[in-house]
């Protein structure tokens, strides 16, 4: 109020419109890690019920349209052929527009996919449905997920890649689930449940996901905001140059890169058979249907520790090494599940092979933010899954061809090979160092 025309002094001496504006009060809880927790539910779900959860379907299906193992594993192919397609481009995507709509959109395709599938009679319709599936729900989700979480941390990005990845850990939860409701429900009832489910709970989690913490006026790992405009050039922040397209080129041209993408394909080539085939070779090997089931979710929880941990243990120790004795245990857990005897060797290749597998998702993408940065993140990731996809659209037709002529034990036998490559490549890593890759990585980390 004034009095008389004369304006009110604060007591140093400013006027109340030269006064600063309030500081705002940082949040108890940085943002990222709501979209850590977001994801993590996202990867929980989408992996839980498409990436494991069609074993628990795979069997029940073959019998009911009398197909044969190859023709029921087209299904799968198909799914990793789309996500082949489509991986580069919805990396590219996220990175352009932002993981929010992006994932919305990819939730409602992934639930109509199952819806589809509930109602399948024909071997196109089948197709059909999971076309839909691997538009929303392969290793895309992946893609959105991973480059929306690695936007908005730096220091603790393994351990913000930790948390999210314990969803899929959880997943064979949703896989037992999936038993239960087939055995109950039948097979296309379980479908409808799936998709319905699909679109109540993921669609409205995608719109947590935020883009970039400097659009909000907040830094990563939800550090304290600047005081000094000097400091405007430190690296990660808002004024972040693009890469120019030649310096994108050699990074996909890269040795390093080519050897990261091919290590992490031989893995895909086995893990996909894995979780297609899991349920029905554990049956061959003479456990029952509820056994098998359990067995998945003795796989995905064993891998829920290492998810996280190995995250941490990235961001402290050398991120190549970390993957490799990922993928090493990995590959011990291969090579035991081919000579499964009885429930406790079973038991003992589901940890082994849980640990490997779970641990390798976190410290792996530490080491791609780590190499080359997070600008082009989204499409680097896009474009090294949809290389891994032609694996899987390759292996679950093949083993489940080679199951057919010469049983499983055979068939995943022929599997250690490509993961004895992957941690071969791994380790031929080499950090880049100058030129390209510290353009795209110095400017983006």
């Amino acid at each position: 109020m004034f009095v008389f025309g004369i304006r009110p002094r604060l007591a140093w001496g400013m006027s109340a419109e030269t006064r600063m504006p309030p500081r705002r009060r940082r949040p108890r809880l940085f943002y990222g890690w709501w979209m850590a927790l977001s994801g993590m539910y996202l990867m929980f779900y989408t992996t839980g019920v498409s990436f494991f959860g069609f074993s628990a379907f795979f069997d029940s299906i073959r019998i009911d349209l009398n197909w044969t193992r190859e023709q029921v594993s087209r299904g799968p192919a198909m799914m990793a052929v789309f996500t082949a397609i489509l991986s580069p481009t919805i990396g590219a995507l996220t990175d352009k527009f932002g993981p929010r709509l992006v994932t919305a959109a990819a939730m409602f395709s992934g639930g109509a996919g199952f819806i589809v599938l509930s109602q399948v009679e024909h071997a196109w319709q089948y197709y059909v449905a999971f076309v839909l599936i691997g538009s929303g729900m392969g290793a895309t989700s992946y893609v959105m997920v991973a480059t929306a979480v690695s936007n908005w941390f730096l220091r603790n990005r393994g351990k913000a890649f930790g948390l999210t990845f314990m969803g899929p850990g959880f997943g064979g939860i949703m896989t037992a689930l999936l038993v239960v409701l087939i055995g109950e429900y039948g097979w296309r009832d379980a479908a409808l449940f799936t998709g319905i489910g699909t679109w109540v709970t993921c669609i409205p989690l995608a719109m947590v996901l935020r883009r970039r913490p400097e659009h909000y006026g907040l830094r990563m790992d939800g550090d304290p905001p600047k005081t000094d405009d000097s400091e405007s050039g430190e690296i990660g922040e808002a004024a972040e140059p693009e890469p120019s397209p030649g310096a994108v080129r050699s990074i996909l041209l890269s040795r390093s890169y080519l050897l990261y993408v091919g290590a992490l394909s031989m893995q895909q080539v086995a893990i996909t058979a894995m979780v297609v085939h899991h349920i029905p070779a554990l049956v061959s090997y003479g456990f029952s249907m509820e056994t098998a089931g359990a067995m998945v979710v003795v796989f995905t929880l064993a891998s829920i520790p290492m998810r996280f941990f190995s995250g941490a243990l990235a961001d402290r120790f050398n991120k190549k090494l970390v993957v490799a004795a990922m993928l090493s245990f990995q590959l011990a857990g291969g090579i035991l599940f081919v000579l499964i005897a009885n429930i406790w060797v079973a038991i003992i290749f589901e940890v082994i092979y849980g640990t490997g597998w779970g641990g390798s998702n976190a410290a792996r993408l530490s080491l791609q933010g780590d190499y080359w940065g997070r600008n082009i993140f989204g499409s680097l990731m896009g474009l090294q899954i949809g290389a891994g996809a032609i694996g899987g659209l390759i292996s679950p037709v093949l083993v489940g061809w080679l199951a057919d002529e010469f049983g499983y034990r055979t068939a995943f036998a022929v599997l250690i090979v490509p993961l004895t490559l992957a941690v071969v490549m791994i380790l031929m890593m080499t950090r880049p160092q100058t030129g390209a890759a510290d353009e795209v990585r110095l400017a983006t980390a």
